[in-house]
């Protein structure tokens, strides 16, 4: 498969992006009430001038894309393969909104180059069904169990039968659904987003007993700054999740207005780039979108946009929520234990974030939990690949070597 957008389509893309109608900000309100008005200019004149479609278009093709048809659904991914590697393991990356594969353009050379032992990975970048080229259902009720269900018919199909999973966002919840459901397949999956069910009897009794305990007695002081201040932490959970209870009830609403505007998708998607990678930038004029301090170009975060816009993809994407929401999965499997070796990598940006004690009620092989302390959001694969990278080797690492001891274990039991 060759991406493969239109003039025509471009065209009318930079018809609507000259009939933009400006929104007066209020004075010194920077990204407090959204995306601000004056950046959105900038944003607009940079799309119209200086972005350059066609060379990003180039860049997706530079990676092997494929379609492929699971349940009656196409589904889309690239298959990347390392050119040299003594030993190869499988590895699928799952994207979350509102993102796409474009958010592993890094990545994925970084996982297909040989390390000094000459060992590499084989990715699999899939687009979740409902997201860019991966068509969506048609059909109420597809969940993350549902697309979790895809995703191990799409690695069965290319012949692994044993692999790793990466995700964050909506890829962490269906490789944590995925975890359980698959415990046969799953060598390992790695997370930036743990999941957990608070409402778990031990964790709420710690929770409310250690917000009177000094640090140190039931949370050592990381963990406390994770939780704690609790009113402090839900009140900022509670001014980032408005898009979740609008796409969870109607996004179908919604999804007209933002089908109908490029500027309009423009300014929903990339308010949570700035804000969800660092809440902090909700101060700054231009969200630091842009400038030393920003985690992404704006040319990588146009590109999504784009992704989305000529898919025409951002109502089915959104429709995820509703289904999730409807049908309570991710909260039901969130307290099911899974005995799949389990890795995450903690950054001090990310809107939710589980101790590591927590994660280990479930996950009793939790072989890796790295805590990072100075930089790092809700889009880690994205902003900082090298160290993702590094980390998802490391586990790797870990988990080769619990299969190998269990192995051996086997076969003394046998004798």
């Amino acid at each position: 498969m060759k991406v493969s957008v239109s003039d025509t389509d471009l065209n009318s893309l930079k018809s609507r992006l000259r009939a933009f109608k400006f929104v007066e900000p209020l004075e010194n309100s920077a990204f407090e009430y959204g995306f601000n008005g004056r950046f959105m200019q900038q944003v607009v004149t940079y799309w119209l001038e200086k972005y350059d479609w066609r060379q990003w278009e180039k860049k997706i093709n530079s990676f092997e894309n494929y379609l492929t048809r699971i349940e009656g659904l196409q589904v889309h991914f690239m298959h990347v393969k390392p050119k040299k590697a003594k030993k190869r393991a499988p590895l699928l990356l799952l994207h979350g909104w509102p993102g796409s594969v474009i958010e592993f353009h890094k990545l994925l050379p970084l996982l297909t180059t040989s390390d000094s032992d000459g060992f590499a990975f084989e990715v699999v970048a899939a687009s979740l069904p409902g997201f860019a080229w991966s068509e969506a259902p048609k059909k109420r009720g597809f969940d993350p169990s549902a697309a979790a269900r895809v995703m191990d018919k799409l690695m069965g199909r290319l012949g692994f039968h044993k692999y790793y999973v990466h995700g964050g966002d909506w890829g962490s919840i269906i490789g944590h659904v995925m975890a359980i459901e698959f415990q046969d397949r799953l060598l390992g999956f790695h997370t930036s987003m743990p999941m957990q069910s608070f409402r778990h009897p031990s964790i709420l009794l710690q929770m409310v007993a250690g917000s009177f305990l000094p640090a140190g007695v039931l949370f050592d002081k990381r963990d406390c700054d994770k939780i704690y201040p609790f009113f402090g932490k839900l009140g900022d959970l509670m001014r980032e999740s408005g898009y979740f209870h609008l796409q969870a009830t109607r996004p179908d609403s919604v999804g007209h207005a933002l089908s109908d505007s490029p500027v309009g998708l423009a300014a929903y998607i990339l308010e949570k780039f700035s804000v969800w990678t660092n809440l902090q930038n909700r101060f700054s004029k231009d969200g630091n979108l842009v400038g030393p301090k920003a985690a992404f170009t704006l040319d990588e975060l146009l590109t999504n946009v784009m992704i989305y816009w000529t898919t025409g993809s951002i109502t089915s994407s959104m429709r995820f929520y509703k289904e999730d929401l409807s049908i309570e999965a991710s909260s039901n499997y969130a307290s099911i234990p899974s005995q799949v070796p389990y890795g995450v990598a903690s950054f001090p940006h990310e809107l939710i974030r589980v101790p590591e004690d927590f994660v280990r009620k479930t996950h009793p092989n939790l072989l890796l939990y790295t805590d990072f302390d100075d930089r790092g959001g809700h889009f880690a694969a994205f902003e900082l690949p090298e160290l993702v990278a590094k980390e998802i080797r490391k586990f790797v690492h870990l988990a080769e070597a619990f299969h190998s001891a269990a192995a051996k274990r086997g076969r003394k039991s046998e004798l």
